[in-house]
């Protein structure tokens, strides 16, 4: 028989064992993916005389990457009995069926397999926690935070920033001290590999751009200093999801900035694509998500599978949507702006058709039947391609034009998400 390559063996053990569904006593299936992709199928119910047609149908159906090997509840002693009904607990539920999930066993990038919630409601215990992220580098998304940044400070509130840009950081220089450049000596890095206690002081972490921030402040927790020691700090944090009860080291840096400056806003800036930082900001813990995103193909396939994380996922496990504010960057003037906006609109509203709203109308959650709405997740805010934007030396020359009409647009897009409920 031809080779079969992974995907399309995990692809074929659904349809080779649901017909072993009716008829045979078995009332639940469990594949388990192993760190090396191969797989054993753990059954619930009374033994059959069916396990060799099973097996041959996943040999069928898998090729090499099937095991063999059957595992039957009602034949193992408690304790095993016990890890594998946890395992049924911890896989994804199915769309189609919840009598068969399939437990996947990782050894990176864990973050893109968990699911949580914010930490606390916003902004009624804290102010709300917002990731920018953009599956391709190169769209202004550090531009943008920095825009809404300035502008929610210079309307008098205070906002802290956070670069998670760690492989590439640059959001601290962007919104540095002064005009020289000058950041905090440590940052986020540091704050990650130390996970230092309440005793220690937060303000070693951050610096103040108090340039551009008007009446407010802007606090600026940068990546670390990026001298011949960051490589090595880096290499030495652990991004791995502790399977521990306590809270993680992102989630107590998100708690000491709450409970030691009282912001009104924290913002994130993601890395890019598959990272591993990025699955972490990506899981649900922030309170909107900023995507940017463009006609471009590949930044459609990145930004798919990210509403979906955050949609249609979410939903089949019973959970929240994770809230998105959807932005089209370096958009063309002109006709060909007015075309490319087009675009992008109509893909939006497939992609979130397909990956994000609920088919049915749900109170709790964006559904097909509010697509009408103006502020409708898939409706794009869009920004032109601005030159000047890409070259400037110093926060202060462009702070006028971070200001402006469609900077103003996306930040009231955002303000409207967290309109206290007395002011509704």
């Amino acid at each position: 028989m031809p080779y079969l390559h992974f995907d399309e063996a995990k692809r074929g053990i659904r349809s080779a064992v649901l017909p072993f569904l009716a008829g045979t006593g078995i009332g639940r299936i469990l594949f388990i993916v192993d760190f090396s992709g191969r797989i054993r199928v753990v059954l619930w119910g009374p033994g059959t005389d069916r396990d060799s047609d099973i097996s041959a149908a996943l040999a069928a159906a898998c090729g090499d990457w099937w095991t063999g090997q059957i595992l039957r509840i009602a034949d193992l002693d408690s304790v095993n009995s016990k890890l594998y009904n946890d395992a049924w607990e911890l896989a994804p539920r199915e769309a189609e069926t919840d009598h068969l999930r399939v437990l996947d066993r990782h050894r990176n990038r864990t973050a893109w397999f968990r699911k949580s919630n914010p930490p606390w409601r916003a902004p009624s215990e804290g102010p709300a926690i917002i990731v920018f992220y953009s599956f391709k580098g190169g769209l202004g998304r550090s531009t943008l935070l920095a825009s809404f940044a300035i502008q929610q400070a210079q309307a008098g509130a205070r906002v802290c920033v956070i670069d998670f840009d760690l492989d590439s950081p640059g959001l601290g220089t962007i919104l540095s001290a002064d005009s020289e450049g000058r950041t905090a000596r440590w940052g986020v890095v540091d704050f990650l590999l130390e996970n230092p206690g309440p005793q220690v002081p937060l303000d070693d972490y951050y610096h103040r751009c108090d340039r551009v921030s008007g009446a407010g402040q802007i606090i600026v927790f940068p990546a670390g200093s990026l001298d011949d020691m960051y490589a090595d700090k880096l290499s030495r944090v652990d991004f791995e999801v502790d399977s521990g009860s306590g809270p993680g080291k992102i989630e107590s840096l998100l708690s000491r900035i709450r409970d030691d400056l009282s912001p009104s806003w924290i913002l994130i800036d993601a890395r890019t694509g598959i990272s591993e930082q990025a699955g972490h900001l990506l899981s649900g813990c922030a309170h909107a998500h900023v995507l940017l995103g463009t006609n471009q193909e590949q930044s459609w396939q990145g930004l798919s599978r990210v509403l979906d994380r955050l949609g249609r996922e979410r939903l089949i496990d019973g959970q929240p949507q994770g809230d998105t504010i959807l932005v089209q960057a370096m958009v063309p003037n002109g006709e060909a702006g007015r075309i490319a906006r087009e675009l992008f609109l109509g893909r939006a509203e497939t992609e979130y058709e397909n990956c994000y709203y609920s088919a049915v109308e749900e109170e709790e959650a964006w559904d097909i039947s509010d697509k009408g709405l103006e502020d409708a997740p898939h409706i794009p805010v869009t920004f032109e391609y601005e030159p000047r934007l890409a070259s400037y030396k110093d926060i202060t020359e462009v702070e006028e034009a971070l200001a402006g009409p469609d900077y103003s647009a996306f930040s009231h897009r955002v303000t409207n998400r967290f309109i206290p409920e007395t002011e509704e």
